[in-house]
C-alpha cells in the first residue's frame, strides 16, 4: 500500500511543479517592455510630450515610467472624459506623484494627464493604446 501512496505523492508534486512553472511564465509575460515617457526629456511641459507615444506599439503589461523632478508635477491616470476635459475631478483612476512612477498598461486605451491646473491644456498629457 505504501508504494501507491508514494506514486500518488510523486504525481502530485509533478503537477504542482508544472503549475508553478506555468504561473512563473505568465508572470514573466505580464512584465513587458519599459518605456520612459518623454524619453530623455521625461514627463515635462514641452510641446512634443503629448505626441510621444504616437510611433510606439504598446502591449498590455508594458510599463510606462514617468520621470520628473518638479515637486508640483504628478501623473493622473484618468478615463477618456478626464483626458478630453483635462480634469481628474470625477475621472481619476489613480494618482502618481513619486517623480519616478511605474505604470503598467492595461489592454485598450490608457490616458494620463498632469494634475497641475492648465499644464494638461498646454499639452502635458498622453493617450496610449495597448494591444
Amino acid at each position: 500500500m505504501s508504494g501507491t501512496g508514494v506514486g500518488a505523492q510523486s504525481r502530485a508534486l509533478v503537477i504542482i511543479f508544472g503549475l508553478l512553472c506555468l504561473l512563473l511564465q505568465s508572470e514573466e509575460a505580464h512584465h513587458g517592455t519599459e518605456y520612459v515617457v518623454g524619453d530623455d526629456k521625461g514627463w515635462d511641459l514641452y510641446p512634443e510630450v503629448s505626441n510621444w507615444g504616437k510611433d510606439k506599439h504598446f502591449k498590455a503589461g508594458d510599463v510606462l515610467v514617468f520621470k520628473y523632478s518638479n515637486p508640483l508635477f504628478s501623473v493622473a491616470a484618468v478615463d477618456a472624459k478626464g483626458y478630453q476635459s483635462c480634469s481628474a475631478k470625477g475621472h481619476l483612476k489613480k494618482l502618481y506623484n513619486s517623480g519616478h512612477d511605474h505604470v503598467v498598461l492595461n489592454k485598450g486605451q490608457n490616458y494620463f494627464i498632469c494634475n497641475v491646473i492648465d499644464y494638461c491644456g498646454y499639452g502635458m498629457r498622453i493617450a496610449v493604446h495597448a494591444e
